[in-house]
C-alpha cells in the first residue's frame, strides 16, 4: 500500500493521533517544540520572529508580546509562524492596546492555535499528513533526547 494510499483510506485517522500525541504535552512544551522545529523549514525571514517567541515562551514581556504579534501580521497568519505567533500572544494578557480597556481571548484559542500550527507543520515535513505526524513525532523526540 503506498503511502498516498495510506492516507485516503485514514483521512481522519492522522489527525486524531496528532492531537493525542499533542495533548500528552503542555503548552509551553508544543510552543518551544514548533519554534525549534520550524526553524528547520521556514525561510531566513521567519527565523527572527521564531527566536522572538521562543524568548517570550521562557520570559514573558509584554512590548516583546505586541512586537510578535505585529511581525506576525506583517509575515502573515496564514503561516505555521504567524499561526504559532498568534497562538503565543492568546496564552496570556489581554487583546486590547494599551489605554484601552483589557479584551482577553477565550480560554481555548491559544490551544487551538497551537494546534492548527502543529497540523501545518505536519503537513509540511512529507508528501502525506499520515508521514507527517510520524515524522513530526520523531523529530520532537530528538528534542527531548538533545
Amino acid at each position: 500500500m503506498t503511502t498516498q494510499s495510506r492516507a485516503t483510506l485514514h483521512p481522519i485517522l492522522w489527525e486524531e493521533k496528532l492531537r493525542q500525541w499533542s495533548q500528552t504535552l503542555s503548552p509551553l512544551s508544543i510552543g518551544m517544540a514548533l519554534t525549534t522545529l520550524l526553524r528547520e523549514v521556514t525561510p531566513a525571514d521567519g527565523h527572527p520572529l521564531l527566536v522572538a517567541i521562543a524568548q517570550q515562551y521562557s520570559q514573558p514581556d509584554a512590548q516583546r508580546r505586541w512586537q510578535i504579534f505585529e511581525d506576525a501580521k506583517t509575515l502573515g497568519f496564514s503561516t505555521p509562524v504567524g499561526v504559532l505567533a498568534l497562538a503565543q500572544f492568546w496564552s496570556a494578557g489581554s487583546m486590547s492596546p494599551d489605554g484601552l480597556p483589557p479584551v482577553y481571548p477565550e480560554p481555548q484559542l491559544s490551544a487551538q492555535m497551537l494546534h492548527c500550527a502543529l497540523v501545518m507543520l505536519t503537513v509540511q515535513l512529507a508528501e502525506s499528513p499520515v508521514d507527517g505526524v510520524s515524522e513530526l513525532i520523531a523529530r520532537y523526540a530528538m528534542l527531548e533526547v538533545a
